[in-house]
């Protein structure tokens, strides 16, 4: 009795946190929902719950990434400095090529110098650089991005965008995953066909930030140390991101394609004796 009771009690709470969604019948009572709808509901839920965490940690990745080239040119916007930044603009390579006290930020510790590659840069006298080549091509001092590692940068911040963008189509299609199941639960090739679309969306978004190079760009400015403390840990802080949405992407790809063959047996049917009508 003890164990029937318990089964009762946590049939009731999933089926109020369904209910909660809008989602459940209400017909449907809590002892006729069963171990399979427990189940259903239970991946239902962890899948978008999932997918929406993926797309809050790429959006934060996109910012910290933001963040961190915020301070390259232009007037000082954090604390997040980088050890190498191009000069202001009323100094720049087409003004003038010699080094003046207004070149760089005012009430700061950057100081101007003149380069036979790049011609003038800010360098801050607090923060010695790791690799001063490489973040000299990350500061991207001429405003050109010929460098390789420049356009690694560029393309690195485009394509985390479009990943987020993706992972929030995602996060669409589980919605409408779960608007299946109160509108049309005996439609089982569509639920079917839902999942396998989320799933495969959340693949290619999983695919577009591997693909563009971005633990490795990751890794190689961590140990190229382009930034102060501050920046160093914002650094940390956006690998964190990266990392979180990666792993929380690639499991809710993983929940939806789980969910699909149950799906195509028994569409959005949450009943323990319910099968969906198929013609």
């Amino acid at each position: 009795k003890g164990v029937w009771h318990r089964h009762r009690e946590l049939t009731s709470h999933v089926v109020g946190l369904f209910r909660l969604f809008g989602v459940l019948l209400p017909h449907v009572s809590a002892m006729a929902i069963g171990i399979r709808g427990i189940s259903t509901v239970f991946l239902t839920v962890l899948t978008l719950v999932s997918a929406i965490s993926a797309f809050i940690f790429g959006i934060l990745f996109d910012q910290y990434l933001e963040q961190l080239s915020a301070n390259f040119r232009g007037e000082l916007k954090s604390n997040k400095l980088p050890c190498i930044r191009s000069t202001l603009d009323d100094c720049s390579n087409d003004n003038t090529d010699k080094c003046w006290v207004y070149c760089c930020p005012e009430q700061s510790q950057y100081f101007c110098f003149r380069s036979p590659v790049v011609g003038l840069y800010c360098q801050d006298s607090s923060t010695g650089c790791g690799d001063p080549n490489w973040c000299r091509d990350l500061a991207d001092v001429p405003q050109t991005c010929a460098t390789e590692i420049c356009q690694t940068h560029e393309m690195v911040k485009r394509t985390t965008m479009f990943a987020y963008i993706v992972a929030g189509v995602g996060v669409f299609i589980d919605v409408v995953d779960i608007i299946t199941i109160r509108t049309a639960p005996s439609e089982v090739v569509c639920k079917y066909a839902v999942n396998i679309a989320s799933s495969l969306v959340k693949w290619v978004a999983f695919g577009i930030v591997l693909g563009a190079g971005t633990p490795e760009f990751l890794s190689d400015l961590e140990a190229a140390r382009c930034f102060n403390g501050d920046g160093m840990q914002l650094l940390k802080d956006a690998r964190a991101m990266f990392v979180s949405f990666t792993i929380v992407q690639v499991l809710s790809a993983v929940l939806s394609m789980v969910l699909a063959p149950c799906s195509a047996y028994w569409g959005g049917k949450l009943g323990a004796r319910q099968v969906p009508d198929v013609k």
